[in-house]
């Protein structure tokens, strides 16, 4: 091996420097000056005690080796302050106790015990190991000068010995607390170049005098006690106070064990904290949505980088700008009020959609989560938004929302929308009187002729058109709607004037009076209007709707192609219509209808032939209401199934007893009339079958009259009816033959009997003299066809000659009959079938 070169070797150290170093010499020299001061009293203290102790009897060596024994024992029971470097011995007990009982001497060399071994326990500096026992004893030795001397003094102004000797051990008790606490704290600022400050020191210092103080009354008390009670007393009390500083010190230590376990579980949640908050920042810089935090103040504290992309902006021109400052204009109200209610209330959140502007100009639609969130930075309670795009989303919800609140065929607002928009009007109207508004209910006058006629892709072009023009007709913040089939709306908000209402309805009709070419054929849609305002104060949609479509149907009654205002009357209208609807059931049923009979005649020659069955009813509280009231309402209703099969029982009961009860009855007819809802029902084959199996009249007697419009407009769904019942010997009459549009090419193949000339035509036979030649038509378009014609109506001699000359076989009216009752038919019968009538 090569030998190390000088610079690789160690430096030389001398030893007793380094020792004196630690040990002794490192002090400055003011504090060196008091160490060696401090040590020298001790040692002279050492040495008079020794001196002293050396002097007692030999009696008194086990005492004071007890004494010698405790303060040794006692100095290893100390106690630690929680939370603090002080400790807490209980020596001095014994300490003062053996001042009081075997003098100075031994008190001195107890108390050099003591702060020996708790020296050497607590510091590795020989100095200290030194310093303290030394100042302990010079203590202690002049705390026993001043107790022998105030315990003389006192005895000697009278004061008892116990007395003397407690009072004198307490004031004494104060000499080793300065002179212990004062050289150390001196020394503490000497070796620190600190100025001396007595105030400070007693102030910082003051709990141990008063330790001191206690300490020495308790020595005190132990010292009279074993006086009084004998020496075992200092044993019992060195036990109890061992004793009780043990169990203390157990305690204490349970509590720092406590307490190190808290610190360490705050240290842990601490640390737990700064991950979170670690983690918080990670996962705020790298979310994928837009993020910001926002001061109390509205000011953009932070921001990630979706929010800037989102934005397509810096960081830098967005941080400390009005959060607000980003958004839509109109949204700006809105979302002011939900986040003053999140700032005013820590558990409220909120979310909402609403606009900001993109990095092309253009508005973005986000949704816009907010909530709380105490920044650890000092901030205070800031607020914290999460931004996520929906535009695309938005887009698709749009386009659903229109398919959904409008119309695929015509693209108005269908009644969702027509709904929604009126319950706000309705709403804002009943706050404020001044906001009205003004609804038009209209139905068209003919689509359904011509989407029965022309097809459905005709009334769909119909309905397409009718669309385009009503819009023509109103303001751009009016809606117009098509609520369904052919029922449109129309909405009049903010109408300063009840008469614009007026002309908008007039301007809708002029409209749709304009004629249009549907496959070729010219159509005029026509419509019936109804109106409604605000000023009647509507609380809800549906009495809006309900008074509106009373109006309409008001203006249809009125003829068509009219406007109808609505009023109160009209709601007690359909209040008597619906009390008669009720009262009509209940009179089907319990009877209140009867049928009466108007004789049908053969006018040349003239006989009867047979009778029309009429319904009537007699109400208890109204007295007689007219046919086209009841009949009407029951077809509305859908009480006229049951009323027609009412009606053809009782007739054709009656037919056949009259055919079985006079003579020549047997051909007797009768004639029931019957509506569009009864031809398109199944059950009706089956219920004229049972009627005349029940009551077996004679075949082919019974028939049934429908109007020329009724059957026309049902003509596929009566025909099957029409010809089950012809098998069955049932005969059919078309009625008010001339007033409707019936097709010669159907007239010729359909399955009737015979042709009703409508009353119209009759009663005007001598005022306009067409109606002479329609009649004559008719009478020769049946001779063509091979049916018989009937005339009804007839009133007059002028009448019946006239029908006579142009040869109408059969006739019917007042003239001829009234209806008749049943009971009053038998004395008709009387004068003989084939009676005749006066010229």
């Amino acid at each position: 091996m090569m030998p190390a070169s000088p610079r690789d070797l160690p430096t030389p150290r001398n030893p007793w420097s380094a020792f004196r170093r630690q040990h002794l010499f490192d002090y400055p020299a003011p504090a060196l000056a008091a160490w060696v001061a401090i040590t020298g009293c001790g040692l002279l203290a050492l040495g008079w005690a020794l001196w002293r102790t050396l002097a007692l009897p030999a009696a008194s060596a086990g005492p004071v080796l007890l004494a010698l024994g405790l303060a040794a024992v006692a100095s290893n029971f100390s106690l630690k302050l929680p939370r603090s470097a002080y400790t807490l011995g209980v020596a001095d007990v014994f300490i003062f106790a053996a001042l009081a009982t075997l003098g100075p001497a031994v008190a001195v060399l107890a108390a050099g015990v003591e702060a020996m071994i708790g020296s050497w326990r607590t510091s590795k500096r020989l100095s200290s190991r030194l310093s303290s026992p030394a100042a302990g004893m010079a203590a202690m030795a002049a705390c026993g000068a001043v107790f022998e001397a105030a315990k003389a003094g006192l005895m000697w102004a009278g004061g008892s010995p116990e007395v003397a000797t407690l009072a004198a051990l307490c004031g004494a008790a104060l000499v080793p607390f300065a002179l212990t606490t004062a050289p150390l704290m001196a020394m503490m600022a000497l070796k620190r170049g600190l100025p001396l400050r007595p105030f400070e020191w007693f102030a910082d210092a003051s709990w141990l005098a008063a330790l001191y103080l206690g300490t020495a009354f308790a020595a005190g008390l132990v010292h009279l006690n074993a006086q009084r009670f004998g020496p075992a007393v200092l044993l019992v009390s060195a036990a109890l106070v061992l004793g009780l500083v043990l169990l203390l010190r157990l305690h204490l230590r349970r509590q720092e064990a406590e307490r190190a376990v808290q610190e360490a579980q705050l240290a842990e949640a601490q640390r737990e904290a700064v991950l979170s908050q670690q983690r918080f920042t990670a996962a705020f810089t790298h979310a994928a949505i837009g993020m910001a935090i926002v001061r109390p103040c509205g000011g953009i504290l932070q921001v990630n980088e979706a929010f800037c992309a989102l934005l397509g902006r810096q960081p830098a021109t967005l941080v400390d700008q009005p959060f607000c400052s980003v958004l839509h204009a109109g949204d700006m109200a809105l979302f002011r009020r939900h986040a003053e209610a999140v700032a005013a209330r820590p558990d409220e959140s909120f979310s909402m959609e609403l606009r900001v502007q993109g990095p092309d100009g253009s508005d973005l639609w986000v949704a816009v989560h907010c909530s709380q969130y105490d920044d650890p930075g000092g901030n205070g309670a800031c607020l914290i938004y999460q931004l996520h795009d929906i535009t695309s989303r938005h887009l698709a919800e749009s386009r659903l929302h229109h398919i959904a609140f409008h119309d695929g065929l015509t693209d108005l607002a269908n009644r969702h929308c027509f709904n929604e928009r009126l319950e706000v009007a309705v709403e804002q109207s009943r706050l404020d009187a001044e906001r009205r508004f003004a609804v038009l209910f209209l139905d068209l006058d003919r689509f359904k002729i011509v989407n029965d006629s022309l097809g459905h892709m005709a009334g769909n072009q119909l309905l397409r058109e009718v669309a385009q023009r009503l819009g023509t007709c109103v303001r751009p913040n009016d809606l117009v709607a098509r609520l369904g089939g052919d029922e449109f709306a129309i909405l009049l908000e903010d109408l300063h004037d009840p008469a614009l209402g007026q002309r908008v309805a007039q301007r809708v009709l002029e409209v749709l009076t304009q004629p249009l070419a549907i496959n070729g054929v010219e159509v005029v849609p026509g419509a019936s209007v109804g109106i409604t305002f605000s000023d009647l104060g509507y609380r809800t949609v549906d009495e809006v709707l309900r008074d509106a479509d009373l109006a309409m149907y008001e203006a249809k009654a009125g003829g068509r192609g009219r406007v109808a205002l609505f009023d109160s009357a009209m709601h007690e209208k359909v209040a008597e219509k619906l009390a008669l609807e009720g009262e009509l059931r209940r009179a089907i049923g319990e009877g209140q209808l009867s049928v009466h009979f108007q004789p049908l005649y053969a006018l040349t020659p003239y006989r009867l032939i047979g009778f029309e069955a009429l319904a009537r009813w007699n109400h208890p509280q109204r007295g007689p209401v007219s046919p086209a009231v009841f009949i009407a309402l029951a077809e509305e209703s859908g009480h006229i199934e049951a009323l027609t099969d009412w009606v053809i029982d009782h007739a054709v009961q009656q037919l056949a007893h009259w055919q079985r009860s006079l003579p020549g009855g047997a051909q007797l007819g009768m004639h029931v009339n019957i509506s569009g809802r009864d031809l398109g029902r199944p059950s009706l084959v089956t219920q004229v079958q049972q009627v005349l199996q029940r009551h077996a009249p004679t075949p082919g007697t019974l028939t049934l009259e429908i109007t020329e419009t009724t059957l026309m407009g049902r003509l596929d769904a009566a025909l099957p009816t029409m010809s089950a019942l012809r098998e069955r010997g049932v005969g059919f009459s078309i009625d008010d033959f001339g007033t409707g549009y019936s097709s010669l090419a159907y007239l010729g193949t359909l399955p009737i009997d015979s042709l009703k000339i409508d009353r119209s035509f009759v009663m005007g036979l001598h005022d306009k003299p067409q109606n002479v030649e329609i009649v004559r038509a008719v009478l020769n378009l049946g001779r063509s066809l091979g049916r018989k014609v009937i005339a009804e109506g007839i009133e007059t001699t002028e009448q019946l000659a006239t029908l006579r000359a142009l040869g109408v076989p059969v006739g019917q009216g007042y003239l001829l009959s009234r209806p008749l009752r049943a009971d009053q038919v038998p004395a008709l019968l009387a004068l003989g079938l084939d009676a005749t009538v006066a010229a």
